[in-house]
């Protein structure tokens, strides 16, 4: 008989494991050996889904050099899953990542194309860095306000979140765009 209890819990515990990296719920860790930072996140005003930025973290701390970034939607207004961001969503969500000095690497958005980010290690997590109001912050996240009402939407405005790097106070800064 406990020859059996064993089996049942270890099949239990597998079925588990499987639900779990099937819906996602960060159990990832058994067929990744990567560890994801979450860096930041954007909102927008269209509905409730998120656009998600994670950093792709080796197990010697260092960025994944063919994926050092992770973006993906979570479907919060919906069933609440993950799902990449498609072809033509990289228009407005996607990003470019590249090395930079001393082991940090600098994203650019394109959403936010005229502020590169600066990825580096902190407290040993990595941030994305970025001016924020003219003062150097650590962003985490960004809402995009824009007007649904014609073939193409139209961005309205963009507010920029962080923390102050030093005083580690709220930060904001809120872009109008033309």
């Amino acid at each position: 008989m406990p020859g059996m209890m064993r089996r049942r819990a270890f099949a239990l515990t597998l079925a588990v494991c499987t639900t779990a990296l099937a819906l996602g719920t960060g159990l990832t860790a058994l067929a990744d050996p990567a560890v994801y930072d979450k860096l930041f996140f954007i909102q927008r005003s269209k509905n409730a889904n998120e656009v998600h930025y994670d950093a792709r973290v080796n197990g010697d701390g260092t960025l994944d050099g063919k994926e050092p970034v992770v973006g993906y939607w979570w479907n919060k207004a919906e069933d609440g899953s993950r799902k990449s961001i498609s072809l033509i969503q990289r228009i407005a969500y996607g990003y470019d990542v590249d090395p930079g000095p001393n082991g940090t690497w600098v994203m650019k958005l394109k959403a936010l194309s005229d502020r590169p980010l600066t990825l580096l290690r902190v407290n040993g997590h990595w941030r994305a860095q970025v001016p924020i109001g003219g003062k150097p912050s650590y962003m985490n996240r960004i809402y995009v306000a824009t007007d649904e009402s014609g073939v193409f939407p139209k961005v309205l405005y963009v507010d920029v979140f962080g923390e102050e790097i030093g005083s580690g106070k709220p930060i904001q800064e809120h872009l109008v765009k033309n």
